[in-house]
C-alpha cells in the first residue's frame, strides 16, 4: 500500500522501541499522536524535546504528544480513531484492561505485538474491537529517553513490513485505513490470513531473538554465522511442525517453503544450502549492530518475551507429543539469564545445541 493517509488522531499504549518508532513516524507524517508510557524519563524527554528517530536514512526529530501511564485516564476524552497496543507481551493483560476502562468503546484496538495475543486482548475489549498487526523487519532499538534507532532501511526487509488483519479474515475499510496509517513508517498491506501471518512471525522470532540474547550477538551476526544459522534451521523446523499440528500452514518463511527448513534440519544438502542462502539475504539487508529485542531486554536487566516465543513452542510441543528440544533449551537458558545466572556469550551456542547439559555458567 502506498500514498499518504489523511491526518488522524492516534493513541499508542507502550513507548518501547516499536511504539516509539511508529509514534514518531506517524507524527512526522502529520498525524496527531498520543504516546503513553510508564518510563518517566522517556515521557519527559519527548515532552521537552520531541522524539528523535535515527535510521540509515538519517535523523529526524518528531513531536508526538507524550503522556505518563498515570495519565491514561485522559483517554476517556481523547477522540481517537484507533489505538495501538505496543506493550511487551507480559504486560498485555493489564494494558488491555486499561484500554477497556478508559478508551471510548467505539475505538478499535490494534495489537502491534509479537505472538498470538488477540484472544487475551479480546477478553477485555471484545472481539469486535480487535485487529492484529504484524511488524516484520523493523530492527528498532530504544537508545535512550526520547531517542529511537532503526538499523534497517525503509523497504529493505524484502517484503511487506506491516500486515494488518481482521480476526475474521475479511478485508474491511478500517483495516485498509490502519494499513494506510502504518505506511508512514514502512511498507504496509492488509492480510486476510492474520493467524498464518502471526505464526510465520512467531516462527521467525523464535529462530533468532533468543539465540541473539543468549549469545550477545547482533541479529546480523546470528544470520551470518554458520553455527547460529544451523541452530536457527533446527528451531524453524521444530516450530513449523508444531504449527502444522495446530492447523497453521505457512506458505514461505524467509522466502523458502516449509519443506526447505524441514529437510534442511534433517541434513538434506540442497535444502540446507537454500535455507542458509535465505538467512544470508536477511543479513545483507541489515546494518551492523542491530540488537534483538531479547538481547536489549537482557542487557537492561528486564524480563524478556521468550516465554511467549520459544517457551510457547516448547509447551505446545509437549502438549501435542512433538519434539521441540531446541526451543525448550533456549527457554530454560533464557530463564537462567534473566536471573543473572548465565552470562551472554557465544559460548552458550554449545548449550543451545545440546552439546552440554549445563544451564548455568
Amino acid at each position: 500500500m502506498s500514498g499518504a493517509a489523511a491526518p488522524g488522531r492516534i493513541a499508542l499504549l507502550g513507548g518501547g522501541a516499536v511504539g516509539s518508532f511508529v509514534a514518531g513516524s506517524l507524527a512526522a507524517a502529520g498525524h496527531e499522536v498520543v504516546l503513553i508510557d510508564a518510563w518517566p524519563e522517556h515521557v519527559a524527554a519527548i515532552q521537552a524535546n520531541g522524539l528523535l528517530l535515527n535510521s540509515p536514512e538519517g535523523a529526524q526529530r518528531t513531536h508526538p504528544e507524550a503522556w505518563h501511564l498515570g495519565e491514561a485516564h485522559r483517554l476517556r476524552s481523547l477522540d481517537a480513531e484507533v489505538a495501538f497496543l505496543t506493550v511487551k507481551l507480559y504486560d498485555t493483560d493489564w494494558a488491555a484492561a486499561l484500554l477497556a476502562t478508559w478508551l471510548s468503546p467505539s475505538v478499535p484496538v490494534v495489537t502491534l505485538q509479537n505472538a498470538l495475543v488477540e484472544e487475551r486482548v479480546a477478553r477485555a475489549l471484545g472481539w469486535g474491537r480487535v485487529l492484529g498487526a504484524i511488524g516484520s523487519g523493523l530492527d528498532v532499538l530504544l537508545a535512550g529517553p526520547g531517542e529511537m534507532q532503526r538499523s534497517r532501511k525503509r523497504g529493505a526487509a524484502g517484503g511487506t513490513v506491516f500486515k494488518v488483519g481482521e480476526v475474521h479474515g475479511r478485508r474491511t475499510p478500517r483495516a485498509e485505513r490502519i494499513a494506510a496509517l502504518l505506511s508512514a513508517a514502512d511498507t504496509s498491506a492488509v492480510t486476510t490470513d492474520l493467524w498464518t501471518e502471526r505464526w510465520s512471525k512467531l516462527t521467525a522470532n523464535t529462530m533468532t531473538s533468543g539465540l541473539s540474547g543468549l549469545t550477545g550477538l547482533s541479529l546480523k551476526q546470528v544470520y551470518s554465522r554458520e553455527d547460529t544459522r544451523r541452530i536457527a534451521i533446527r528451531l524453524a523446523a521444530e516450530a513449523i511442525a508444531v504449527g502444522e499440528a495446530l492447523g497453521f500452514r505457512l506458505q514461505k518463511l524467509f522466502g523458502e517453503p516449509p519443506e526447505t527448513w524441514r529437510h534442511a534440519a534433517q541434513g538434506d544438502p540442497q535444502a540446507k544450502t537454500a535455507a542458509l542462502a535465505a538467512m544470508a539475504v536477511q543479513a545483507a539487508s541489515m546494518a551492523e549492530g542491530g540488537m534483538s529485542g531479547t538481547l536489549q531486554d537482557l542487557s537492561k536487566g528486564r524480563p524478556t518475551e521468550v516465554a511467549f516465543f520459544n517457551g510457547y513452542i516448547a509447551q505446545e510441543a509437549a502438549r501435542l507429543g512433538l519434539p521441540a528440544p531446541t526451543h525448550a533449551r533456549i527457554a530454560a537458558l533464557i530463564a537462567e539469564a534473566e536471573r543473572g545466572r548465565l552470562p551472554l556469550d557465544p559460548g552458550n551456542i554449545a548449550r543451545i545445541a545440546g552439546q552440554t547439559e549445563s544451564t548455568t555458567a
